[in-house]
């Protein structure tokens, strides 16, 4: 480790989106930046590989642009169940979303942070002593802030003793790419017996197909076969990827942040794959953390030692409506009558779809959601069928 590495301002553990976001955007602020990870990049993972609106806006913010000649643009979000009898869209309200591969994405995330001159530590082993020292490749870090960016399975969480959980439901993902021309501008979301089928373009010839269910034991052709015509699609395609799994977690910490550590990304908690969100509040959680840390540095003070309360509040905040969908969508894998029920409405009723839609993506708040058009949600989940 090169002297900058050794005592950065702030030492990153995990180099995934959100660890590389928080460092670029610490490094806009002046900050000196150390991320470490025991991957060596294009560090990739199973995701939908879709980007929201919100994402991309977000992504602006880090100096990071994609071109339409480097991913592919998609309008909404489709709703199919397996038999294709009922179908529901919606359009964003404000701009695309686009689809493209992980490794891309990391890969402009990693050129943006190497320029800003942070200092990237790919395949090294962090470690923490009993008394509190984090070490890099055996060497003592000295830093004022550490951050755990190391994803769902955090080790950082641990040793900032921020392992308690609000709550916690767990599924697993699959995920792999066929060579085909992509058939909508919509990522699909097919419902099955029970499993979520995720379709969203990456490329002109490419699409990826992302699998979620709460059985461990699914295999990606079987679900498939749930969905009789997306399998008559896929069948005699060459797959071009490898099948890649993962769990995938709801997850609410009771806190992200003690004295110097703060956790951001899928570390801090998690929210279900189906709402699209995940990259999108690692940013946000990323550009909230570093205005809590430049906060407490201009103000500290005034303030408990190492007190990042901010952050806290403001992670609370930009979690609450992709949580609730979240919870939403678990309601609706988990109920079959109830799922058929929801797709119905939404189906009878597009608007309340596209107002749900822009709520998960940020683009209007739960205040402005409407308490009529929740009323009427739950007014009709509550009417018998045959009234539908």
């Amino acid at each position: 480790m090169n002297s900058s590495a050794h005592s950065p301002d702030i030492f990153i553990i995990g180099g995934g989106p959100a660890g590389l976001a928080t460092a670029i955007l610490a490094a806009q602020q002046g900050m000196r930046v150390a991320v470490a990870d025991h991957n060596r990049p294009p560090i990739d993972k199973t995701c939908g590989e879709g980007l929201m609106p919100d994402t991309l806006a977000a992504m602006k913010t880090l100096g990071v642009t994609l071109g339409y000649d480097e991913a592919v643009p998609f309008r909404g979000i489709r709703f199919r169940d397996a038999d294709s009898l009922t179908c529901v869209e919606a359009e964003f309200g404000q701009g695309l979303g686009l689809g493209l591969r992980r490794t891309v994405l990391h890969a402009k995330l990693v050129e943006r942070a190497a320029g800003l001159g942070v200092a990237l530590l790919w395949g090294s082993r962090v470690t923490l002593a009993g008394d509190g020292q984090v070490f890099c490749e055996g060497r003592p870090v000295q830093s004022k802030w550490v951050i755990g960016a190391d994803g769902e399975s955090s080790q950082a969480r641990k040793w900032g003793a921020l392992e308690q959980t609000r709550y916690e439901r767990i599924r697993f993902a699959a995920r792999q790419h066929f060579r085909t021309a992509p058939w909508s501008d919509f990522v699909e979301v097919y419902w099955a017996q029970n499993c979520q089928i995720v379709v969203s373009a990456v490329a002109s010839d490419e699409v990826c197909v992302a699998i979620t269910s709460r059985s461990p034991g699914l295999r990606f052709h079987e679900a498939l076969s749930q969905v009789p015509a997306l399998d008559s699609r896929l069948r005699n395609l060459r797959g071009v990827s490898k099948v890649r799994g993962a769990r995938a977690a709801l997850r609410r910490l009771r806190r992200v942040c003690a004295g110097r550590f703060a956790l951001v990304g899928d570390a801090s908690g998690s929210v279900d794959p189906l709402t699209g969100e995940g990259l999108g509040l690692g940013f946000r959680q990323a550009a909230a953390l570093v205005e809590a840390i430049n906060c407490y540095e201009r103000d500290g003070l005034r303030e408990k030692p190492n007190d990042l309360l901010r952050y806290q509040a403001a992670h609370d905040r930009i979690g609450r409506a992709p949580r609730l969908m979240s919870r939403l969508m678990l309601m609706m894998d988990a109920h079959p009558h109830l799922r058929q029920k929801v797709l119905r409405i939404l189906a009878a009723e597009p608007s309340l779809f596209s107002r749900l839609l822009n709520l998960n993506v940020g683009e209007l708040t739960l205040s402005k959601f409407g308490v009529g058009h929740a009323l009427r949600l739950g007014w009709r989940m509550l009417t018998p069928d045959w009234e539908l």
